[in-house]
């Protein structure tokens, strides 16, 4: 009889210790469940977007590539010009001007692509119209420079360069006095190949 109890009573502690580990194990599985939730909405506020005065512009993706010089094209010391490096700026744009205008133009008006150099800015070159024609997103540099009618919104693709490697690149907005509204500024720093930052 005394058997039975010692039995009936480690087999009632096993069922009861298998219970608490199964729990705790629930518990870290939800925990972690959280965490990934947390984590898909930190990049969700990673999102690059600006309104100005002739457009919106919602930055899907920022990229870079070497666009070859034109045959015979020189370079100011009289060499021949070699390839150039340029971002590439993949953005969703919206006229929200009262004119048609396109999302090159918009873009140049409201922001710019620069260089820092210590405080001084260096400004870009707008390479969009030098993209080859088998370039990836072809499609959407084409689209950059097509009239988009007031309230619509196209996919666009614009290049700026030539990019020295060792200097921060930067999409900025521009000031404009005759704005009739403050709107929120944007200095954004382009993650590139190759870039002149160095961890300390």
């Amino acid at each position: 009889m005394s058997l039975k109890k010692y039995l009936l009573a480690g087999g009632l502690s096993t069922v009861l210790l298998l219970g608490a580990c199964g729990g705790a194990d629930s518990g870290e599985e939800d925990a972690g469940g959280e965490n990934t939730e947390e984590a898909g909405t930190d990049e969700e506020n990673q999102d690059i977007s600006y309104s100005g005065q002739y457009g919106d512009f919602n930055v899907a993706e920022f990229s870079q590539t070497t666009i070859e010089a034109p045959e015979g094209e020189e370079a100011e010391d009289g060499e021949e010009a070699g390839p150039a490096e340029a971002a590439v700026i993949e953005f969703e744009f919206t006229n929200n001007s009262d004119v048609a205008t396109s999302p090159q133009e918009a873009f140049s008006l409201d922001l710019a692509v620069r260089q820092m150099d210590g405080e001084a800015e260096v400004p870009l070159e707008n390479l969009t119209m030098d993209l080859p024609e088998d370039f990836e997103k072809s499609d959407e540099a084409g689209a950059a420079a097509e009239m988009v009618e007031p309230g619509e919104s196209s996919t666009a693709v614009v290049a700026y360069g030539p990019l020295d490697p060792e200097l921060e690149t930067v999409l900025q907005s521009r000031e404009n006095p005759m704005a009739e509204e403050d709107s929120e500024s944007l200095d954004h720093t382009i993650e590139l190949e190759e870039s002149g930052e160095t961890e300390e």
